[in-house]
């Protein structure tokens, strides 16, 4: 029977026992993808035998996550705890692989399957993020080159003494932001700033003369998979995010074989930068909906 607490940092290394290296480029293998978005006390956790599950209540809709999925056995005991858990109540199973789901024999009448597009995620090369090599990184590179050639800056690692300044930034960044934000971000970032130590997390500080100018906010997993959460930037600085990306991937990320930056949510100008790093796959999602009601 799953048994549901409210999600902590004391939950992270017991999290990072049950990932399946299967799923290690996953996002949802990352402890700090839920922690961090934990801002309405809205995520729970659950083990039970040799597995980890998440549950997340966005508005009336109640989602779940699971790690530690390598076979379709272990799918199938997750999803009847789930069923017994939900007592007929309608529900969705997120962050599925496609390897699962091409290997789902059935379903029952009332659930489906949809690609998620909008929740797959970017995964790219570190070596291709870090070199900037070839005729398909051309602009990223002369984005570089120019700021280097431009700017006085200084990439620095996170102290609380910058605390107030991140915040400073991120509010004048989603003033100014061309599509929609959501209004819990900043809350997760504030989680991240005030427990980065606990969390593991290396958040880079690109000063230009000697004042913010972008952020970013990283980490490196169990199975070596680095994930970026945030990268913010005033973007009246030329080449900027060209410059953190690079920076952070040669700075705290170069130890790692790939970088996943997560998904585009759907917003078509995110969608496009993504895009625009040449990513080496895009790890694709499904979700299963069930509906009892």
């Amino acid at each position: 029977m799953l048994k549901f607490e409210n999600i902590s940092i004391n939950h992270k290394t017991e999290f990072e026992k049950y990932i399946n290296e299967s799923n290690k480029l996953n996002s949802i293998s990352d402890f700090n993808f839920f922690f961090l978005w934990n801002t309405r006390n809205n995520i729970q956790i659950a083990f039970f035998s040799n597995y980890c599950v998440i549950k997340g209540v966005w508005g009336n809709k109640t989602y779940f996550y699971s790690p530690s999925i390598e076979t379709i056995e272990d799918f199938e005991i997750i999803f009847k705890e789930l069923e017994i858990f939900q007592k007929g109540k309608n529900f969705y199973f997120a962050g599925l692989s496609s390897n699962i789901v091409n290997t789902i024999k059935c379903i029952p009448n009332n659930c489906s399957i949809t690609f998620d597009r909008n929740a797959s995620d970017y995964i790219y090369s570190t070596l291709d993020l870090m070199n900037l090599q070839g005729k398909k990184f051309h602009a990223k590179k002369n984005f570089v080159n120019s700021f280097k050639n431009h700017y006085n800056y200084e990439f620095i690692e996170y102290d609380k003494s910058y605390y107030k300044e991140i915040i400073n930034l991120y509010d004048n960044w989603m003033k100014n932001s061309e599509h929609s934000v959501d209004k819990q971000e900043k809350v997760a970032i504030e989680l991240a700033l005030d427990n980065y130590k606990e969390l593991g997390l290396k958040i880079g500080l690109l000063l230009i003369d000697g004042i913010i100018g972008a952020f970013s906010v990283s980490a490196i997993s169990v199975h070596n998979i680095a994930q970026v959460f945030f990268e913010k930037a005033d973007v009246n600085y030329k080449g900027i995010y060209a410059m953190i990306n690079y920076l952070t991937a040669n700075t705290f990320l170069n130890n790692t074989e790939f970088i996943n930056r997560e998904e585009d949510m759907g917003i078509e100008g995110l969608r496009k930068a993504k895009l625009s790093y040449n990513p080496t796959l895009i790890y694709e999602k499904y979700l299963l909906e069930c509906k009892y009601e």
